[in-house]
């Protein structure tokens, strides 16, 4: 057997099957096997052939339909156990009943040969009668991105992984830190009260760029006359337990530049509710087909449990977010064979089904 790395072929001999004992199988020719006075001659440590006896000085086999030969996976072993078997069974060159000079007949395709331990890694060839093993050292084609890791072939045709500090994660943030820790990856908060740091606007809070920081009033950068009500910049009197129309407020200190109004209460838009939702006046439950981003979604109407996964170009938080389960940078992707997730009907991740058959 010969083992193939990027063109190198290292050659290992094949030692042909003892001369001699060849299968002869046409009509009712006797098999030209080893000598023997007594049928012990053909069980010695020599010449082992189970199911023969001694017939005239030869070793012929008990079953008339049967033959002196090799198993097609022993032919290529030099110390292959010679046994009677039907000619079916025999190595290839002897199955039809035509002796092959009592020399290894060796694969005749690719299917005969063992490939390296991954398949990822290579395959099996039969290349002028003898395997060969092809080996595809370094990075596999598939690779799921943002895991800090990478997969890899070894020249052995081993399937590894190793990390890989460059393959961080974008969650989407501008208030996070995206890195690779021990145990993969880390979105790490960005100390609350910096600037945002891609905007240059509002502040950074809970790992999300915000208007203001109501725990240190000092830090927040709302307009003149305005206070920080938790992450909202709201005129001041906007907690004076009244309905001020004049400031727009749409109920009791709320709607309008007011903080948002919860579910029950007075609504002119769905701008005055948390939820987005404004239905005869009065603010709503989210729903999953309300056609406003709210709940737990991700995107308008998907995203978040209830809701169903979205379609690529919305926002997602993780690859469950999304039909496809590619979420990369906050938006969903669509499927493609190159993806690192098993979808679009792919039988393994990024083969079958569209994609390249799975090997």
């Amino acid at each position: 057997m010969r083992l193939l790395l990027r063109g190198v072929a290292l050659v290992t001999p094949v030692i042909a099957i003892t001369a001699g004992l060849v299968a002869s199988c046409a009509g009712d020719a006797p098999w030209l096997g080893g000598y023997c006075d007594t049928d012990a001659d053909c069980h010695t440590g020599y010449q082992d052939v189970p199911g023969a006896i001694c017939t005239g000085s030869r070793c012929v086999c008990v079953d008339p339909d049967s033959h002196i030969c090799c198993l097609p996976s022993e032919s290529s072993n030099p110390d292959c156990p010679l046994a009677c078997r039907p000619c079916p069974e025999c190595a290839p060159g002897t199955e039809g009943c035509t002796p092959d000079g009592g020399v290894d007949a060796g694969c005749q395709s690719d299917a005969e040969c063992p490939g390296p331990p991954s398949r990822e890694c290579g395959a099996g060839r039969c290349v002028e009668g003898a395997c060969d093993v092809e080996v595809h050292p370094g990075p596999i084609a598939s690779q799921r991105k943002g895991d800090c890791r990478r997969v890899e072939c070894t020249t052995k045709g081993e399937r590894v992984e190793v990390d890989d500090p460059s393959d961080v994660y974008d969650d989407g943030e501008q208030c996070t830190y995206d890195s690779c820790g021990a145990s993969g990856p880390i979105n790490m908060l960005v100390l609350a009260g910096v600037v945002c740091p891609d905007t240059r606007e509002g502040i950074c809070h809970g790992g999300t760029c915000v208007a203001c920081y109501a725990a240190d009033p000092t830090m927040n950068n709302c307009p003149s006359g305005m206070a920080c009500d938790d992450v909202l910049c709201v005129p001041a009197h906007c907690t004076n337990d009244a309905v001020d129309a004049a400031l727009g407020e749409a109920a009791r200190d709320c709607g309008g530049p007011c903080r948002p109004c919860i579910i029950g209460e007075a609504c002119r838009s769905s701008a005055d509710c948390k939820s987005s939702v404004c239905d005869g006046g009065r603010c709503a439950p989210a729903t999953c087909d309300d056609g406003v981003r709210n709940g737990d979604e991700t995107g308008i109407d998907c995203g978040g449990p209830p809701c169903p996964p979205c379609p690529a170009g919305r926002g997602c938080r993780t690859g469950a977010s999304c039909d496809s389960g590619v979420c990369w940078a906050g938006m969903c992707w669509e499927a493609s064979c190159t993806d690192g997730v098993m979808n679009q009907g792919e039988n393994g991740v990024d083969c079958g089904g569209s994609c390249a058959p799975c090997r």
